[in-house]
């Protein structure tokens, strides 16, 4: 009997785990665990406990229907706090509940809720962001008439009384706080804040450090750029971040910045991106970086500048950030997963000689026949290394040219990894099940080989970044055989999608194409998304000086050159990709009597969650190249 061989049905069943925390003292590990497809509108996730003893005994720790998320350890670990919905679906309240069971009490009732909750360093309150005009007593416009000047709802920083719910601002005194670390004596928060929280204002991001008591602040530094993992060192003289150092535009880093004068220690990634990266003590830091198609876990010596790699991964292994280290470093909790396995939840020696599974999430898998997935490299046109991935379809006949459809990541500052590429977003196992050879490409402008080759595509969208993905399709159908060169096609998710609308504006190769939640029109997409300056940046100059560089690499412009049956899908929510992007080119395409089709789905953001509307997807993709390969 032929084994199962991976489908839809089993894509949008896979349980997720995020927010992963070891206790204070190494032996337990709280985390969420969430479906990747919700059943109702509303998010359902829960959080699950486990020892980590060194083998498979994570459970459920929360019940309900309800979102359940952000947990945090009590100091002396005999209490969790946590965020849930359940008092009102959609507004996240603060939760304390004891770590051996009970009832969960709520201590917060702020109208828009809380986010961003922790323990203060005395561990006798709590804090959390909350909406600065809902602390004013402003309230809402009557009626359903939205005006933009008025409808920026910051975050500012409370301490939260367990006890009595009271709220104490803590600051900053305008702006909107992205995120927040306590210097470890309480003295001091530092916080990552713009002016507002409004679409086109996170060009410039301030690090600044709040007295609690007192509430006056100090501009630290500026980023251009939100960054992540933003924390203290044990000692309190120095903040980690990683983030765009400012000096390049893609040369991400991670940065040590004293407390005092604001000086920045930029540590080398050399050909790598650093994702993450957390204290073990006031001299030595454990960073994660995506270092080519793989994961890096490494320990640095700050005083030294010694790095040591640690053995945390299997060879064919991915991670996924943050880590979590208990007290004083000696242990560490890491969601690690592969190619063909979803992510599940590790702990055990900071050195990786005990580490542990802990988790069994999806059993669903035991025994599904999966795809091969083979790092894969070639040379681009103009001789530059481009790697990636192949997946071939289980017992795929070694005499014969496989239709061949290539998978363009999003970003473009994105990398295919080491990981499970088997959802309603990462179509790899999906479409291999169906008897297609799949090329994971990662073209220049990816992450992963350092900030030369992340910054290659700069002003340069669907040129050179194009041609690799071309190179590495002929790598596969002259050099290897593999593919059959009148059965291509090409497929994305958002940059990925516009690489799929341009390839099919500039090549007559393609026998069919999905776009999804793709960039049609640059002009019209940077007027109306939500992360204009970031799309900005990526072009010669803004719209309103370089118009004519943004239009001339828009897919619209040759509209003309198409001719190849395209299915365009879209969330109608999405903020990042706007609805009309896929509606131009579907238009545009049934003008001229090409074969399309346009999909849209109700409440999905650039993100699906509603599960019904993954299955959908899934079968329309697929179904969309078995017709036309």
């Amino acid at each position: 009997m032929n084994a199962r061989r991976y489908d839809a049905s089993l894509a949008v069943s896979l349980q997720l785990p995020t927010e992963l925390h070891l206790s204070p003292d190494g032996t337990r590990a709280i985390f969420n665990v969430a479906p990747i497809g919700h059943e109702e509108t509303t998010p359902t996730s829960h959080l699950w406990m486990a020892d980590v003893t060194g083998d498979i005994n994570a459970r459920p720790f929360t019940t309900g229907k309800s979102n359940n998320t952000s947990p945090c350890w009590s100091h002396d670990g005999r209490t969790i706090a946590f965020l849930s919905d359940r008092a009102e679906r959609g507004t996240a309240q603060c939760y304390l509940i004891p770590t051996d069971g009970g009832e969960a009490l709520q201590v917060s009732r702020m109208k828009r809720g809380v986010d961003a909750l922790c323990w203060t360093p005395d561990g006798l309150a709590l804090s959390g962001t909350v909406d600065r005009r809902t602390l004013a007593g402003e309230q809402d416009a009557p009626g359903d008439v939205s005006v933009a000047s008025l409808s920026v709802r910051t975050r500012v920083i409370a301490k939260i009384d367990p006890g009595s719910s009271r709220i104490n601002v803590i600051g900053p005194a305008s702006g909107h706080v992205w995120a927040y670390s306590w210097r470890p004596d309480g003295q001091q928060v530092a916080a990552l804040v713009t002016k507002t929280n409004h679409l086109d204002d996170t060009g410039h991001v301030y690090l600044i450090l709040i007295d609690p008591v007192t509430r006056a602040e100090r501009t630290l530094a500026e980023f251009t750029r939100l960054p992540e993992a933003l924390a203290w060192s044990p000692d309190g003289t120095c903040l980690s971040i990683v983030g765009i150092t400012g000096q390049s535009l893609d040369d991400q880093a991670v940065m040590v910045i004293d407390a005092e004068n604001g000086s920045i220690n930029h540590l080398d990634p050399g050909p790598s991106t650093p994702i993450w990266a957390g204290w073990v003590d006031s001299s030595t830091l454990i960073t994660a970086a995506q270092d080519n198609l793989w994961a890096r876990v490494d320990r640095v010596d700050l005083d030294s500048g010694s790095v040591e790699t640690l053995d945390l991964l299997p060879e064919n292994g991915s991670i996924q950030a943050p880590l979590s280290l208990s007290n004083g470093g000696g242990s560490l909790g890491i969601i690690r997963t592969n190619p063909y396995s979803p992510p599940e939840i590790w702990a055990g020696a900071l050195d990786g000689s005990q580490l542990s599974r802990l988790s069994h999430l999806n059993p669903q898998l035991d025994g599904v026949q999966l795809a091969t997935m083979e790092p894969i490299h070639w040379t681009s046109k103009d001789g530059m290394q481009i790697d990636g991935w192949l997946l071939l379809p289980p017992d795929a006949p070694d005499d014969t040219r496989l239709p061949l459809i290539a998978d363009v990541h999003g970003g473009p500052t994105a990398v295919w990894g080491a990981t499970f590429h088997a959802t309603w977003h990462d179509w790899g196992q999906l479409l291999a099940a169906e008897g297609y050879a799949v090329l994971l490409p990662n073209p220049r402008g990816s992450t992963g080989k350092g900030r030369d080759f992340t910054s290659a595509n700069h002003a340069d969208l669907g040129g050179m970044d194009f041609e690799d993905v071309m190179a590495g399709i002929d790598h596969l159908v002259i050099e290897r055989g593999i593919a059959d060169p009148d059965r291509l096609g090409i497929a994305g998710w958002s940059y990925g999608g516009f690489l799929a609308a341009w390839g099919i504006s500039q090549s007559d190769r393609f026998k069919a194409a999905v776009c999804g939640a793709a960039v049609t029109n640059w002009p019209s997409k940077v007027g109306t998304t939500d992360i204009r300056p970031y799309n900005e940046e990526r072009f010669a100059g803004p719209l309103h000086k370089e118009p004519d560089d943004l239009w001339n690499r828009s897919p619209i412009r040759y509209l003309g050159n198409i001719a190849t049956p395209t299915l365009v899908v879209h969330g109608e929510a999405d903020p990042r990709v706007p609805l009309g992007q896929g509606m131009e080119l579907y238009l545009g395409l049934r003008a001229m009597g090409v074969p399309t089709d346009f999909v849209t789905y109700p409440r999905q953001k650039h993100a699906f969650h509603e599960k019904a509307h993954q299955y959908d997807i899934i079968g329309r993709i697929t179904g969309w190249f078995r017709r036309y390969l």
